[in-house]
């Protein structure tokens, strides 16, 4: 599995290879927030509020994913969250 992400500006975060077999757990994914993404956003966005979104993954889900999510990230969308309205 590759976990990738990319910004509204262009910029993408670095590339994280998971094993064959290993399964995306709540502790394996928490791992993968901690250990790449935070630090990879805190490095590239120091000072920007930013809004993060995950989809509807069982590890996304989870009430300490969430809880992480929410103390880490100044904005952090619901999945069902869309894009502002065009304007006009």
């Amino acid at each position: 599995m590759v976990r990738a992400g990319v910004t509204s500006d262009g910029k993408k975060t670095p590339m994280i290879f998971v094993e064959e077999g290993v399964k995306i757990d709540q502790a394996m994914h928490l791992h993968l927030l901690s250990e790449g993404v935070v630090p990879w956003v805190q490095r590239e966005y120091p000072t920007a509020l930013l809004l993060f979104q995950q989809d509807g993954a069982p590890s996304h889900t989870t009430k300490l994913d969430q809880s992480f999510c929410t103390d880490m990230f100044a904005d952090f969308g619901p999945k069902t969250c869309g894009l502002p309205p065009p304007q006009i």
